[in-house]
């Protein structure tokens, strides 16, 4: 595990679409966030099945947690921002944390162009420096 982790938690936004191409699409973005040099990349869970059932923990479509190291966050925002230019109509939200200080973002690539996420990924850099 790195030194002084920082913990994202990614969202993939559909603004229509069905619960099976949420999933698809956050799969798809989960095995490329895993090719980095990440430390792990996990599915968000929303609670626990109810009590007497055979469920497993109810997981929540879209999302994911990614554990990295500070130093790997312009490349991961890369690749979101690549990703994001692939399917144009699948914006992403992104909340970071190390320690205590967090920072959200959401990138739409209809609404930010490349300068404004340029700029937002320095301003987190800067900001979130430990």
């Amino acid at each position: 595990m790195s030194e002084n982790p920082a913990e994202l938690f990614i969202e993939v936004l559909l603004e229509e679409g069905h619960e099976a191409e949420l999933d698809e699409l956050t799969r798809q973005l989960k095995a490329e966030v895993e090719d980095l040099s990440v430390d792990s990349v996990e599915d968000v869970i929303n609670g626990s099945a109810p009590d007497g059932t055979k469920a497993l923990d109810i997981t929540v479509i879209g999302q994911m947690a990614v554990t990295l190291a500070p130093t790997i966050i312009p490349p991961l925002f890369e690749l979101l921002k690549s990703w994001v230019e692939r399917k144009p109509s699948t914006p992403v939200k992104i909340k970071v944390k190390i320690g205590k200080r967090t920072a959200q973002i959401e990138y739409d690539p209809t609404k930010t162009t490349a300068k404004d996420l340029e700029v937002l990924v320095k301003t987190l850099g800067k900001s979130l420096k430990v």
